[in-house]
């Protein structure tokens, strides 16, 4: 079960990302490192660089198991006094249950996605987000525990609606980077060019020619 109690220490509902997560992590540093260090093993063997290629491997497997460990401390929690919690790349945040006056459960359609995905949204007496969970991260049974352990009456939307519609109707609700298109776009294409260029560094590490049309 994803929803913990934890009476001694304080903590009334504590829960944790989707367990699918972790396994669809493993699955992409497996499948998506082994064909190419698998090439590169092999030029390697005939060229030279066997001891390069396997430090950059390992390198590779580090960082993503690096992530892995990190995501296994990631939870969610309501305290006596306050509701906790971390991300993968965020500290941990707290609010203090005297601050929140809204608790909203909203589906929401994430992309082409057919189903919605629920959103848990925390809000203080100003209307701004102080807490917020997303569906694709956790479960729905999940996020619906953790707000009915929030000292206020949860509300939750009658119809799905869409990702833009979601920050239309809570404006304050957006992550920094969610109405930042070109942040985004910018993030992705650096995200290519450090592949890119790994790519070609082991390519130049074993010798090969680096031709590009």
């Amino acid at each position: 079960m994803a929803v913990e109690s934890d009476e001694v220490h304080g903590i009334r509902v504590r829960v944790r990302p989707k367990t699918s997560l972790l396994s669809n992590a493993l699955a992409s540093i497996i499948l998506g490192t082994t064909p190419v260090f698998g090439v590169a093993y092999w030029f390697a063997s005939s060229r030279g660089g066997l001891d390069v290629t396997l430090l950059a491997h390992v390198a590779v497997i580090s960082v993503g198991l690096l992530l892995l460990w990190r995501q296994l401390s990631v939870f969610c929690a309501v305290t006596d006094d306050e509701l906790i919690g971390n991300g993968i790349f965020t500290p941990l945040v707290r609010v203090k249950l005297s601050d929140i006056r809204r608790v909203l459960l909203v589906p929401t359609y994430a992309g082409a996605a057919p189903d919605p995905v629920v959103q848990l949204l925390v809000v203080d007496e100003h209307g701004r987000r102080v807490f917020r969970m997303r569906g694709n991260f956790w479960r729905d049974e999940d996020l619906r525990a953790l707000a009915a352990a929030l000292p206020v009456p949860t509300e939750e939307a009658p119809e799905a609606m869409s990702t833009r519609d979601f920050f239309r109707t809570y404006p304050s609700a957006a992550y920094w980077f969610e109405h930042r298109r070109r942040v985004q776009v910018a993030v992705a294409a650096l995200a290519m060019l450090a592949a890119f260029g790994i790519a070609v560094w082991i390519m130049r590490l074993l010798d090969l020619p680096v031709r590009f049309l």
